[in-house]
């Protein structure tokens, strides 16, 4: 009886060729993760030096906790009454893992800084604001046909779409304050019931050297948080 051969074998020569192939690869990636993990460590240790100057006189940084590779929690010890159990947590761009980076940068992922604590009085309302801007854009020959001297621009103050027919006077204040802060780099606020009763989430590049916010933002956090236990007259 005669036998017919499916298929054939990998050669020995392709055998080493994908072997060795396969160990180039993992230690390209051994070493892509090691020296992405050396820059996580040294751009940490970069931004603990952001948060003590923006802390300023109002407090100290008291510790540093990884969360995960890119991520870490700072605690913070704070001179003002008005935070307690406060703390910083940052995310960094994930350098460590090539793809998660690669993906990172095609998004337009930002690194974030997420400050969290918790307040003397604890607000009587939950509110979550987002920061949107708006923009328009106009075709090329539109734009040069006269140079916009036939253009009317508006400059509107800003505005709340809510669902809510009536709000608490509390929430009014708060929503002042806001309007009225020069800070626009505030990605996110919450006030919430629970704790953490306030957080903010703001760009890392708001606390890096030459940050025009640098050296007010705590004070802005602060009167924001204090606007939510304020009454109205």
């Amino acid at each position: 009886m005669t036998s017919n051969r499916v298929g054939r074998g990998i050669s020995t020569p392709g055998m080493l060729l994908l072997a060795v192939v396969l160990l180039l690869t993992a230690l390209l990636l051994g070493c892509w993760y090691w020296v992405g993990l050396r820059h996580v460590r040294r751009r940490a240790k970069q931004v603990l030096g952001w948060i003590e100057f923006a802390l300023g006189n109002q407090g100290q940084v008291a510790g540093l906790r990884w969360v995960a590779r890119s991520r870490f929690k700072v605690p913070l010890r704070l001179s003002c009454g008005v935070f307690h159990r406060a703390s910083m947590l940052v995310d960094l761009s994930p350098c460590e893992m090539p793809l998660r980076w690669l993906l990172n940068r095609l998004g337009g992922q930002r690194e974030l800084l997420i400050f969290q604590a918790d307040m003397d009085l604890p607000p009587a309302f939950s509110l979550h604001v987002h920061n949107f801007r708006w923009c328009a854009r106009s075709g090329k020959r539109a734009a040069t046909a006269d140079n916009g001297k036939s253009w009317g621009f508006e400059h509107p103050g800003p505005f709340v779409i809510s669902t809510r027919m009536d709000w608490q006077k509390e929430i009014s204040y708060a929503l002042t304050s806001l309007a009225r802060a020069e800070n626009r780099e505030f990605l996110e606020i919450n006030f919430q019931r629970r704790s953490p009763h306030f957080s903010v989430t703001l760009p890392l590049e708001a606390i890096a050297p030459g940050s025009p916010i640098r050296n007010c933002m705590f004070e802005t956090m602060r009167d924001l948080a204090a606007s939510s236990s304020a009454r109205l007259s």
